[in-house]
Protein backbone atom coordinates (compact mmCIF):
# COMPACT_ATOMS: atom_id res chain seq x y z
CA UNK A 1 0.00 0.00 0.00
CA UNK A 2 1.28 3.50 -0.78
CA UNK A 3 2.11 5.31 2.50
CA UNK A 4 -0.04 8.36 3.23
CA UNK A 5 1.38 11.49 1.66
CA UNK A 6 3.59 9.74 -0.89
CA UNK A 7 3.41 11.63 -4.22
CA UNK A 8 2.00 9.89 -7.29
CA UNK A 9 4.35 9.42 -10.23
CA UNK A 10 2.01 7.54 -12.58
CA UNK A 11 0.75 9.88 -15.36
CA UNK A 12 -2.78 8.46 -15.50
CA UNK A 13 -3.15 8.61 -11.73
CA UNK A 14 -1.98 12.24 -11.70
CA UNK A 15 -4.47 13.04 -14.46
CA UNK A 16 -7.33 11.49 -12.49
CA UNK A 17 -6.37 13.19 -9.26
CA UNK A 18 -6.06 16.56 -10.95
CA UNK A 19 -9.82 16.36 -11.37
CA UNK A 20 -10.54 16.06 -7.63
CA UNK A 21 -13.07 18.81 -7.01
CA UNK A 22 -12.30 22.04 -5.32
CA UNK A 23 -15.19 24.30 -4.38
CA UNK A 24 -17.36 24.69 -7.46
CA UNK A 25 -15.64 21.91 -9.43
CA UNK A 26 -16.61 18.36 -10.24
CA UNK A 27 -14.59 15.27 -11.05
CA UNK A 28 -14.14 14.92 -14.81
CA UNK A 29 -12.41 11.70 -15.72
CA UNK A 30 -11.18 10.97 -19.25
CA UNK A 31 -13.39 8.25 -20.66
CA UNK A 32 -14.27 6.58 -23.92
CA UNK A 33 -17.57 7.13 -25.68
CA UNK A 34 -20.09 4.97 -23.89
CA UNK A 35 -21.60 3.77 -27.18
CA UNK A 36 -18.20 2.89 -28.66
CA UNK A 37 -17.14 1.13 -25.48
CA UNK A 38 -20.30 -1.00 -25.41
CA UNK A 39 -19.85 -1.84 -29.09
CA UNK A 40 -16.24 -2.92 -28.54
CA UNK A 41 -17.19 -5.10 -25.58
CA UNK A 42 -20.13 -6.70 -27.36
CA UNK A 43 -18.18 -7.20 -30.59
CA UNK A 44 -15.20 -8.79 -28.82
CA UNK A 45 -17.33 -11.35 -26.99
CA UNK A 46 -19.46 -12.03 -30.06
CA UNK A 47 -16.35 -12.64 -32.18
CA UNK A 48 -14.85 -14.98 -29.58
CA UNK A 49 -18.08 -17.02 -29.40
CA UNK A 50 -18.34 -17.26 -33.19
CA UNK A 51 -14.70 -18.35 -33.41
CA UNK A 52 -15.24 -21.04 -30.76
CA UNK A 53 -18.37 -22.35 -32.49
CA UNK A 54 -16.64 -22.32 -35.88
CA UNK A 55 -13.69 -24.29 -34.52
CA UNK A 56 -16.05 -26.83 -32.91
CA UNK A 57 -18.04 -27.24 -36.12
CA UNK A 58 -14.88 -27.53 -38.24
CA UNK A 59 -13.39 -30.23 -36.02
CA UNK A 60 -16.68 -32.14 -35.98
CA UNK A 61 -16.91 -31.97 -39.75
CA UNK A 62 -13.28 -33.00 -40.26
CA UNK A 63 -13.40 -35.89 -37.80
CA UNK A 64 -16.73 -37.41 -38.75
CA UNK A 65 -18.58 -35.94 -41.74
CA UNK A 66 -15.44 -35.68 -43.86
CA UNK A 67 -13.18 -38.24 -42.18
CA UNK A 68 -15.71 -41.05 -41.71
CA UNK A 69 -18.49 -40.34 -44.21
CA UNK A 70 -16.56 -38.53 -46.93
CA UNK A 71 -19.19 -35.78 -47.22
CA UNK A 72 -18.21 -32.59 -49.11
CA UNK A 73 -18.05 -29.27 -47.28
CA UNK A 74 -20.55 -27.77 -49.71
CA UNK A 75 -23.27 -29.94 -48.14
CA UNK A 76 -22.99 -27.97 -44.89
CA UNK A 77 -22.46 -24.45 -46.23
CA UNK A 78 -26.18 -23.74 -46.21
CA UNK A 79 -26.13 -24.17 -42.43
CA UNK A 80 -23.75 -21.22 -41.82
CA UNK A 81 -26.60 -18.76 -41.11
CA UNK A 82 -27.48 -21.00 -38.16
CA UNK A 83 -24.54 -19.48 -36.28
CA UNK A 84 -26.57 -16.28 -35.91
CA UNK A 85 -29.00 -18.08 -33.59
CA UNK A 86 -26.33 -18.65 -30.93
CA UNK A 87 -25.59 -14.96 -30.16
CA UNK A 88 -29.31 -14.28 -29.86
CA UNK A 89 -29.72 -17.01 -27.25
CA UNK A 90 -26.50 -15.97 -25.48
CA UNK A 91 -27.75 -12.39 -25.28
CA UNK A 92 -31.02 -13.63 -23.79
CA UNK A 93 -28.98 -15.40 -21.09
CA UNK A 94 -27.22 -12.14 -20.19
CA UNK A 95 -23.82 -13.15 -21.57
CA UNK A 96 -23.17 -9.89 -23.47
CA UNK A 97 -21.17 -8.63 -21.71
CA UNK A 98 -22.03 -10.64 -18.59
CA UNK A 99 -20.23 -8.30 -16.20
CA UNK A 100 -20.78 -9.00 -12.53
CA UNK A 101 -21.07 -12.78 -13.04
CA UNK A 102 -18.63 -15.17 -11.40
CA UNK A 103 -16.76 -17.74 -13.48
CA UNK A 104 -18.94 -20.74 -12.42
CA UNK A 105 -22.09 -18.78 -13.29
CA UNK A 106 -20.72 -17.84 -16.71
CA UNK A 107 -19.91 -21.50 -17.37
CA UNK A 108 -23.42 -22.50 -16.28
CA UNK A 109 -25.03 -19.95 -18.59
CA UNK A 110 -22.80 -20.82 -21.53
CA UNK A 111 -23.53 -24.53 -21.17
CA UNK A 112 -27.25 -23.95 -20.70
CA UNK A 113 -27.56 -21.50 -23.59
CA UNK A 114 -25.47 -23.66 -25.94
CA UNK A 115 -27.40 -26.82 -25.11
CA UNK A 116 -30.73 -25.03 -25.51
CA UNK A 117 -29.68 -23.69 -28.92
CA UNK A 118 -28.57 -27.10 -30.16
CA UNK A 119 -31.82 -28.67 -28.96
CA UNK A 120 -33.85 -25.96 -30.70
CA UNK A 121 -31.87 -26.44 -33.91
CA UNK A 122 -32.31 -30.20 -33.75
CA UNK A 123 -36.05 -29.77 -33.32
CA UNK A 124 -36.19 -27.26 -36.17
CA UNK A 125 -34.35 -29.55 -38.58
CA UNK A 126 -36.79 -32.34 -37.72
CA UNK A 127 -39.85 -30.13 -38.22
CA UNK A 128 -38.75 -28.72 -41.58
CA UNK A 129 -37.49 -32.17 -42.68
CA UNK A 130 -34.02 -31.20 -43.85
CA UNK A 131 -32.22 -33.70 -46.09
CA UNK A 132 -31.16 -36.83 -44.20
CA UNK A 133 -27.61 -36.51 -45.54
CA UNK A 134 -26.73 -34.25 -42.64
CA UNK A 135 -24.81 -36.28 -40.09
CA UNK A 136 -26.40 -36.40 -36.64
CA UNK A 137 -23.11 -37.66 -35.18
CA UNK A 138 -21.34 -34.58 -36.57
CA UNK A 139 -24.06 -32.47 -34.98
CA UNK A 140 -23.49 -34.18 -31.61
CA UNK A 141 -19.70 -33.87 -31.76
CA UNK A 142 -20.02 -30.15 -32.54
CA UNK A 143 -22.31 -29.80 -29.52
CA UNK A 144 -19.85 -31.45 -27.13
CA UNK A 145 -16.88 -29.52 -28.49
CA UNK A 146 -18.80 -26.25 -28.21
CA UNK A 147 -19.46 -26.91 -24.52
CA UNK A 148 -15.71 -27.12 -23.97
CA UNK A 149 -14.44 -24.45 -26.36
CA UNK A 150 -16.85 -21.62 -25.54
CA UNK A 151 -15.81 -21.27 -21.85
CA UNK A 152 -12.13 -21.65 -22.77
CA UNK A 153 -12.36 -18.94 -25.42
CA UNK A 154 -14.28 -16.68 -23.02
CA UNK A 155 -11.52 -17.16 -20.39
CA UNK A 156 -8.78 -16.30 -22.89
CA UNK A 157 -10.62 -13.19 -24.07
CA UNK A 158 -11.26 -11.98 -20.51
CA UNK A 159 -7.59 -12.53 -19.64
CA UNK A 160 -6.50 -10.41 -22.61
CA UNK A 161 -9.09 -7.63 -22.69
CA UNK A 162 -8.99 -6.71 -18.99
CA UNK A 163 -5.70 -4.92 -19.72
CA UNK A 164 -7.44 -2.34 -21.93
CA UNK A 165 -9.01 0.83 -20.57
CA UNK A 166 -12.19 0.35 -22.63
CA UNK A 167 -12.97 -2.99 -21.03
CA UNK A 168 -15.20 -3.40 -18.01
CA UNK A 169 -17.46 -1.18 -15.92
CA UNK A 170 -15.91 2.04 -14.53
CA UNK A 171 -16.11 1.44 -10.78
CA UNK A 172 -15.20 3.23 -7.56
CA UNK A 173 -14.38 1.40 -4.31
CA UNK A 174 -15.53 2.98 -1.03
CA UNK A 175 -14.13 2.02 2.36
CA UNK A 176 -11.14 2.31 4.67
CA UNK A 177 -7.57 1.62 3.44
CA UNK A 178 -7.56 -2.02 4.57
CA UNK A 179 -10.92 -2.75 2.96
CA UNK A 180 -9.90 -1.05 -0.28
CA UNK A 181 -6.65 -2.99 -0.52
CA UNK A 182 -8.47 -6.29 0.14
CA UNK A 183 -11.04 -5.44 -2.54
CA UNK A 184 -8.34 -4.73 -5.09
CA UNK A 185 -6.66 -8.07 -4.29
CA UNK A 186 -9.94 -9.92 -4.76
CA UNK A 187 -10.73 -8.18 -8.05
CA UNK A 188 -7.27 -8.99 -9.40
CA UNK A 189 -8.22 -12.67 -9.78
CA UNK A 190 -11.86 -12.07 -10.74
CA UNK A 191 -11.49 -11.77 -14.52
CA UNK A 192 -15.15 -12.40 -15.26
CA UNK A 193 -16.64 -9.69 -13.03
CA UNK A 194 -15.50 -6.84 -15.25
CA UNK A 195 -15.20 -4.19 -12.54
CA UNK A 196 -12.57 -1.66 -13.71
CA UNK A 197 -11.65 0.38 -10.67
CA UNK A 198 -10.76 3.93 -11.74
CA UNK A 199 -10.45 5.35 -8.24
CA UNK A 200 -11.35 4.98 -4.59
CA UNK A 201 -13.03 7.03 -1.90
CA UNK A 202 -11.23 6.52 1.39
CA UNK A 203 -12.49 7.27 4.89
CA UNK A 204 -8.96 8.14 6.08
CA UNK A 205 -8.03 11.73 5.06
CA UNK A 206 -4.32 10.87 5.34
CA UNK A 207 -4.63 8.85 2.11
CA UNK A 208 -6.32 11.55 0.05
CA UNK A 209 -4.17 12.46 -2.93
CA UNK A 210 -2.13 9.23 -2.77
CA UNK A 211 -2.68 5.70 -4.10
CA UNK A 212 -3.92 2.46 -2.59
CA UNK A 213 -2.97 -0.71 -4.49
CA UNK A 214 -1.99 1.43 -7.47
CA UNK A 215 -5.37 3.20 -7.71
CA UNK A 216 -5.74 6.95 -7.04
CA UNK A 217 -7.61 8.09 -3.95
CA UNK A 218 -9.96 10.85 -5.07
CA UNK A 219 -10.89 11.87 -1.56
CA UNK A 220 -13.66 11.15 0.92
CA UNK A 221 -17.07 9.57 0.47
CA UNK A 222 -18.72 12.95 0.01
CA UNK A 223 -17.39 13.01 -3.59
CA UNK A 224 -19.93 10.43 -4.76
CA UNK A 225 -22.12 13.03 -6.58
CA UNK A 226 -19.10 14.27 -8.54
CA UNK A 227 -18.18 10.74 -9.60
CA UNK A 228 -21.73 10.21 -10.81
CA UNK A 229 -21.45 13.20 -13.13
CA UNK A 230 -18.10 11.82 -14.38
CA UNK A 231 -19.84 8.71 -15.71
CA UNK A 232 -19.01 6.18 -12.97
CA UNK A 233 -22.11 4.06 -12.54
CA UNK A 234 -20.92 1.35 -10.12
CA UNK A 235 -19.77 1.62 -6.52
CA UNK A 236 -18.34 -1.21 -4.41
CA UNK A 237 -18.84 -0.38 -0.74
CA UNK A 238 -18.19 -2.31 2.44
CA UNK A 239 -21.26 -2.92 4.58
CA UNK A 240 -19.36 -2.12 7.75
CA UNK A 241 -18.93 1.60 7.00
CA UNK A 242 -19.81 3.87 9.88
CA UNK A 243 -22.73 6.17 9.50
CA UNK A 244 -20.68 9.31 9.99
CA UNK A 245 -18.49 8.44 7.02
CA UNK A 246 -21.17 9.68 4.63
CA UNK A 247 -22.19 13.32 4.52
CA UNK A 248 -20.99 13.78 8.12
CA UNK A 249 -24.29 12.57 9.57
CA UNK A 250 -23.67 10.22 12.54
CA UNK A 251 -27.33 9.14 12.66
CA UNK A 252 -27.41 7.89 9.09
CA UNK A 253 -28.22 4.17 9.35
CA UNK A 254 -27.18 1.48 6.90
CA UNK A 255 -30.35 1.60 4.83
CA UNK A 256 -30.12 5.35 4.37
CA UNK A 257 -26.41 5.07 3.49
CA UNK A 258 -27.18 2.60 0.74
CA UNK A 259 -30.10 4.72 -0.42
CA UNK A 260 -27.84 7.77 -0.55
CA UNK A 261 -25.33 5.87 -2.71
CA UNK A 262 -28.11 4.56 -4.97
CA UNK A 263 -29.08 8.13 -5.80
CA UNK A 264 -25.63 8.62 -7.32
CA UNK A 265 -24.71 5.17 -8.71
CA UNK A 266 -26.89 2.91 -10.83
CA UNK A 267 -25.24 -0.17 -9.28
CA UNK A 268 -24.17 -0.47 -5.64
CA UNK A 269 -22.30 -3.65 -4.68
CA UNK A 270 -22.15 -4.21 -0.91
CA UNK A 271 -19.30 -6.33 0.46
CA UNK A 272 -19.39 -8.15 3.77
CA UNK A 273 -16.42 -9.51 5.66
CA UNK A 274 -18.32 -12.42 7.21
CA UNK A 275 -15.93 -15.34 6.82
CA UNK A 276 -17.38 -18.73 6.03
CA UNK A 277 -20.77 -17.75 4.62
CA UNK A 278 -21.69 -19.29 1.24
CA UNK A 279 -21.97 -16.93 -1.72
CA UNK A 280 -22.71 -19.04 -4.83
CA UNK A 281 -26.17 -20.29 -3.81
CA UNK A 282 -27.50 -17.28 -1.94
CA UNK A 283 -31.20 -16.60 -2.52
CA UNK A 284 -32.88 -13.32 -1.67
CA UNK A 285 -36.23 -13.70 0.10
CA UNK A 286 -38.74 -10.85 0.24
CA UNK A 287 -40.29 -10.70 3.69
CA UNK A 288 -42.17 -7.47 3.13
CA UNK A 289 -40.08 -4.70 4.63
CA UNK A 290 -37.36 -7.14 5.77
CA UNK A 291 -34.64 -8.59 3.55
CA UNK A 292 -34.12 -12.33 3.93
CA UNK A 293 -31.02 -14.14 2.70
CA UNK A 294 -31.17 -17.92 2.35
CA UNK A 295 -27.99 -19.99 2.42
CA UNK A 296 -27.92 -23.61 1.31
CA UNK A 297 -25.32 -26.37 1.46
CA UNK A 298 -25.63 -28.06 -1.92
CA UNK A 299 -23.41 -31.02 -1.00
CA UNK A 300 -25.85 -32.05 1.74
CA UNK A 301 -28.44 -32.83 -0.94
CA UNK A 302 -28.37 -36.54 -1.94
CA UNK A 303 -29.11 -35.76 -5.59
CA UNK A 304 -26.08 -33.46 -5.79
CA UNK A 305 -23.80 -36.04 -4.21
CA UNK A 306 -25.06 -38.52 -6.81
CA UNK A 307 -24.36 -36.08 -9.65
CA UNK A 308 -20.86 -35.41 -8.34
CA UNK A 309 -20.15 -39.15 -8.08
CA UNK A 310 -21.38 -39.80 -11.62
CA UNK A 311 -19.20 -36.95 -12.88
CA UNK A 312 -16.22 -38.46 -11.06
CA UNK A 313 -16.76 -41.90 -12.58
CA UNK A 314 -17.26 -40.70 -16.15
CA UNK A 315 -14.46 -38.15 -16.29
CA UNK A 316 -11.90 -40.18 -14.31
CA UNK A 317 -12.49 -43.20 -16.57
CA UNK A 318 -11.72 -41.09 -19.63
CA UNK A 319 -8.68 -39.49 -17.99
CA UNK A 320 -7.35 -42.84 -16.78
CA UNK A 321 -7.52 -44.37 -20.26
CA UNK A 322 -5.38 -41.48 -21.51
CA UNK A 323 -3.07 -41.44 -18.48
CA UNK A 324 -2.14 -45.14 -18.28
CA UNK A 325 0.73 -44.92 -20.84
CA UNK A 326 2.02 -41.78 -19.10
CA UNK A 327 1.96 -43.53 -15.71
CA UNK A 328 3.78 -46.56 -17.12
CA UNK A 329 6.57 -44.54 -18.79
CA UNK A 330 6.96 -42.23 -15.79
CA UNK A 331 7.20 -45.21 -13.44
CA UNK A 332 10.01 -46.72 -15.51
CA UNK A 333 11.92 -43.43 -15.41
CA UNK A 334 11.54 -43.20 -11.63
CA UNK A 335 12.87 -46.74 -11.24
CA UNK A 336 15.85 -46.00 -13.50
CA UNK A 337 17.10 -42.90 -11.65
CA UNK A 338 16.25 -43.68 -8.01
CA UNK A 339 16.39 -46.85 -5.94
CA UNK A 340 13.15 -47.85 -4.29
CA UNK A 341 9.54 -48.53 -5.29
CA UNK A 342 7.80 -46.87 -8.23
CA UNK A 343 4.75 -45.82 -6.23
CA UNK A 344 4.40 -44.01 -2.93
CA UNK A 345 1.46 -44.87 -0.67
CA UNK A 346 0.34 -43.04 2.46
CA UNK A 347 -2.68 -43.05 4.77
CA UNK A 348 -4.55 -39.77 4.92
CA UNK A 349 -7.89 -38.49 6.14
CA UNK A 350 -10.91 -38.90 3.87
CA UNK A 351 -14.70 -38.58 3.97
CA UNK A 352 -16.15 -38.64 7.52
CA UNK A 353 -12.61 -38.75 8.90
CA UNK A 354 -11.99 -42.31 7.70
CA UNK A 355 -8.44 -43.25 6.81
CA UNK A 356 -7.81 -43.75 3.11
CA UNK A 357 -4.76 -44.84 1.15
CA UNK A 358 -3.61 -42.50 -1.61
CA UNK A 359 -1.13 -43.43 -4.32
CA UNK A 360 1.40 -41.32 -6.17
CA UNK A 361 4.35 -41.89 -8.43
CA UNK A 362 7.33 -41.64 -6.09
CA UNK A 363 9.13 -38.34 -6.55
CA UNK A 364 11.14 -38.34 -3.29
CA UNK A 365 14.13 -40.27 -2.03
CA UNK A 366 13.39 -43.30 0.14
CA UNK A 367 15.10 -41.52 3.08
CA UNK A 368 13.12 -38.32 2.49
CA UNK A 369 12.26 -37.65 6.14
CA UNK A 370 15.89 -37.86 7.25
CA UNK A 371 16.92 -35.41 4.53
CA UNK A 372 14.17 -33.02 5.56
CA UNK A 373 15.09 -33.15 9.26
CA UNK A 374 18.75 -32.48 8.52
CA UNK A 375 17.94 -29.54 6.23
CA UNK A 376 15.54 -27.92 8.73
CA UNK A 377 18.06 -28.32 11.54
CA UNK A 378 20.81 -26.72 9.46
CA UNK A 379 18.82 -23.73 8.11
CA UNK A 380 16.56 -21.45 10.23
CA UNK A 381 15.25 -19.89 6.98
CA UNK A 382 14.10 -23.27 5.67
CA UNK A 383 12.49 -24.06 9.03
CA UNK A 384 10.58 -20.75 8.95
CA UNK A 385 9.38 -21.49 5.41
CA UNK A 386 8.30 -24.99 6.44
CA UNK A 387 6.40 -23.73 9.49
CA UNK A 388 4.60 -21.10 7.39
CA UNK A 389 3.52 -23.35 4.48
CA UNK A 390 4.44 -26.97 5.33
CA UNK A 391 6.24 -26.87 1.95
CA UNK A 392 9.66 -25.90 0.66
CA UNK A 393 10.41 -24.21 -2.65
CA UNK A 394 13.61 -26.24 -2.91
CA UNK A 395 12.74 -29.48 -1.17
CA UNK A 396 15.79 -31.66 -0.40
CA UNK A 397 13.55 -34.75 -0.40
CA UNK A 398 12.67 -34.52 -4.11
CA UNK A 399 14.64 -36.59 -6.61
CA UNK A 400 16.41 -34.17 -8.93
CA UNK A 401 15.39 -34.22 -12.56
CA UNK A 402 12.56 -36.72 -12.92
CA UNK A 403 11.07 -36.03 -9.47
CA UNK A 404 10.93 -32.28 -10.02
CA UNK A 405 9.53 -32.78 -13.53
CA UNK A 406 6.72 -35.09 -12.41
CA UNK A 407 5.73 -32.71 -9.61
CA UNK A 408 5.94 -29.61 -11.78
CA UNK A 409 3.41 -31.02 -14.26
CA UNK A 410 1.41 -32.88 -11.55
CA UNK A 411 2.06 -36.20 -13.30
CA UNK A 412 2.83 -37.83 -9.94
CA UNK A 413 -0.86 -37.38 -8.98
CA UNK A 414 -2.23 -39.46 -11.90
CA UNK A 415 -2.39 -42.80 -9.98
CA UNK A 416 -5.01 -41.18 -7.74
CA UNK A 417 -7.49 -41.61 -10.59
CA UNK A 418 -7.77 -45.21 -9.34
CA UNK A 419 -8.77 -43.80 -5.94
CA UNK A 420 -11.51 -41.77 -7.62
CA UNK A 421 -12.89 -44.89 -9.30
CA UNK A 422 -12.85 -46.71 -5.94
CA UNK A 423 -14.78 -43.87 -4.33
CA UNK A 424 -12.23 -42.84 -1.71
CA UNK A 425 -11.40 -39.62 -3.56
CA UNK A 426 -13.05 -37.17 -5.93
CA UNK A 427 -11.68 -35.33 -8.94
CA UNK A 428 -12.22 -31.99 -7.18
CA UNK A 429 -12.13 -31.37 -3.45
CA UNK A 430 -9.80 -30.38 -0.61
CA UNK A 431 -6.45 -32.11 -1.06
CA UNK A 432 -5.83 -35.05 1.31
CA UNK A 433 -3.19 -33.77 3.71
CA UNK A 434 -0.67 -35.55 5.97
CA UNK A 435 -1.54 -35.61 9.69
CA UNK A 436 1.22 -33.14 10.57
CA UNK A 437 -0.29 -30.66 8.09
CA UNK A 438 -3.87 -31.15 9.32
CA UNK A 439 -2.80 -30.67 12.94
CA UNK A 440 -2.01 -27.02 12.23
CA UNK A 441 -5.58 -26.15 11.24
CA UNK A 442 -8.44 -25.45 13.71
CA UNK A 443 -10.92 -28.22 14.50
CA UNK A 444 -13.79 -26.38 12.76
CA UNK A 445 -11.93 -26.41 9.45
CA UNK A 446 -10.96 -30.07 9.83
CA UNK A 447 -14.59 -30.98 10.55
CA UNK A 448 -15.68 -29.10 7.43
CA UNK A 449 -13.14 -30.96 5.26
CA UNK A 450 -14.46 -34.31 6.53
CA UNK A 451 -17.88 -33.62 5.00
CA UNK A 452 -16.56 -34.19 1.44
CA UNK A 453 -14.23 -36.59 -0.32
CA UNK A 454 -10.69 -35.24 -0.79
CA UNK A 455 -9.81 -34.35 -4.37
CA UNK A 456 -6.99 -34.76 -6.86
CA UNK A 457 -7.23 -31.02 -7.44
CA UNK A 458 -8.92 -28.28 -5.47
CA UNK A 459 -9.86 -24.63 -5.21
CA UNK A 460 -6.74 -23.71 -3.27
CA UNK A 461 -4.41 -25.36 -5.78
CA UNK A 462 -5.80 -23.57 -8.84
CA UNK A 463 -6.20 -20.19 -7.15
CA UNK A 464 -3.10 -19.78 -5.00
CA UNK A 465 -0.95 -22.84 -5.80
CA UNK A 466 2.20 -22.40 -3.70
CA UNK A 467 2.10 -18.61 -3.40
CA UNK A 468 -0.11 -18.45 -0.30
CA UNK A 469 0.15 -19.68 3.24
CA UNK A 470 -2.06 -21.68 5.58
CA UNK A 471 -4.66 -18.92 5.95
CA UNK A 472 -5.28 -18.81 2.19
CA UNK A 473 -5.39 -22.60 2.11
CA UNK A 474 -8.13 -22.64 4.73
CA UNK A 475 -10.10 -19.83 3.08
CA UNK A 476 -10.27 -21.38 -0.40
CA UNK A 477 -10.95 -24.95 0.74
CA UNK A 478 -13.77 -23.66 2.95
CA UNK A 479 -15.16 -21.66 0.04
CA UNK A 480 -15.25 -24.78 -2.15
CA UNK A 481 -17.09 -26.94 0.38
CA UNK A 482 -19.69 -24.28 1.15
CA UNK A 483 -20.23 -23.18 -2.46
CA UNK A 484 -20.02 -26.44 -4.41
CA UNK A 485 -21.76 -26.80 -7.75
CA UNK A 486 -21.16 -28.80 -10.91
CA UNK A 487 -20.09 -25.55 -12.55
CA UNK A 488 -17.57 -24.84 -9.81
CA UNK A 489 -16.09 -28.32 -10.37
CA UNK A 490 -15.89 -27.60 -14.10
CA UNK A 491 -14.20 -24.28 -13.37
CA UNK A 492 -11.63 -25.88 -11.07
CA UNK A 493 -10.85 -28.65 -13.56
CA UNK A 494 -10.43 -26.11 -16.37
CA UNK A 495 -8.15 -23.98 -14.20
CA UNK A 496 -6.19 -27.12 -13.32
CA UNK A 497 -5.62 -27.86 -17.00
CA UNK A 498 -4.29 -24.33 -17.55
CA UNK A 499 -2.04 -24.61 -14.49
CA UNK A 500 -0.61 -27.95 -15.64
CA UNK A 501 0.02 -26.66 -19.17
CA UNK A 502 1.76 -23.61 -17.68
CA UNK A 503 3.84 -25.95 -15.47
CA UNK A 504 2.55 -24.35 -12.27
CA UNK A 505 2.72 -27.60 -10.39
CA UNK A 506 3.65 -28.38 -6.84
CA UNK A 507 7.11 -27.79 -5.44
Amino acid sequence: MTPPGKPITDRNARSALSAVPRPGRQVVLPRHSRGLTSLLQFGTLLLSDVVALTIAASIAYGVWARGMLGQPLSLYRDLLPVLAVFPLIFAAFGLYPGFGLGAPEIIRRLVSATSLTFVLLAGATFMVKLPPEYSRVTFGVAWVLSLALLPVMRYLVLSATRKFSWWGIPTVVIGNPTQIELTMDLLQDAKSLGYRVVGVLCSDPAYHGTQIAGVPVFGGHNLAPSLESAGIATAIVWGGMRGNSLKGNPTLDRVNRIGWLQRHFRHVVILRGDDGLPVEHVQVRNLGTVLGIEYSNELLKPENRFVKRVLDLVVSSIFLAIALPVIFVSGLLVKMVSRGPIFFCQEREGLDGDKIRIWKLRTMHVDAERRLAESLAASPALRAEWEAKCKLAHDPRVVRGIGSFLRRFSIDELPQLFCVLRGTMSLVGPRPLPDYHLAIFPHEFRDLRRTVRPGITGMWQVTIRNAGGLEEHQRYDSYYVRNWSVWLDCYVMAKTAFAVIAAKGAY
